[in-house]
């Protein structure tokens, strides 16, 4: 069943204990491979290289990364996959890490819902276990998160925990099924890192 996006979102962490960042802009840091995870405007869930590395102002070959929703530069009238444009500098529209910051928020005690702040979807794991950026909250959008004794993250889908799936991302950044995962793979470890707000 379907909650209320907005307000499902604005839901205030239950019994205190939360720390007063904690809804604050985010990236969470894939132990596995260096990535951060990524919400795309089309729903899509893959991991960005860490800070920079998916475009450089100083190189002369860069690589673009766009979906399918039809991020443009200079060169291509609707670039869909991994583009290497070779161009010039000043018409680069360079596409920047800000689809990868996210914001966190508690709804109930170990229990957070996380969305993309440019994508403007909830991160989500359907039936079969796979990641989805979702338009509004859904049962399917709660992830139980637990803070594990190498002081990584992880999030079980809360849907789904009698199975134990995990959102996780492999070594080249594509997501991880759910059925695929479980404690101890590098892919299930994430580093929470607080982003500056710029509003504020």
């Amino acid at each position: 069943m379907a909650d209320d996006g907005a307000a499902a979102f604005d839901v205030q962490a239950v019994g205190g204990g939360f720390p007063r960042d904690y809804r604050r802009l985010t990236q969470l840091y894939c132990m596995n491979g260096g990535h951060h995870l990524q919400i795309l405007p089309d729903g899509t869930v893959q991991g960005l290289r860490d800070d920079g590395d998916a475009h450089s102002k100083t190189a002369d070959t860069l690589r673009i990364f766009t979906s399918r929703a039809g991020l443009r530069c200079g060169a291509f009238k609707s670039c869909r996959k991994l583009q290497v444009c070779r161009i010039e500098k000043s018409r680069i529209h360079f596409l920047s890490a800000t689809e990868a910051v996210l914001k966190l928020k508690a709804v109930d005690r170990g229990v957070v819902v996380i969305r993309g702040t440019e994508a403007a979807r909830y991160l989500a794991m359907n039936d079969e276990g796979r990641l989805y950026g979702s338009p509004t909250v859904t049962d399917e959008c709660y992830f139980l998160e637990k803070l594990e004794e190498n002081h990584y993250n992880t999030y079980m889908s809360r849907q789904y925990q009698d199975r134990n799936w995990y959102v996780a991302l492999k070594k080249n950044g594509k997501p991880k099924l759910g059925p695929r995962t479980h404690v101890g793979q590098k892919a299930v470890f994430f580093l929470p890192r607080q982003v500056q707000d710029s509003s504020e």
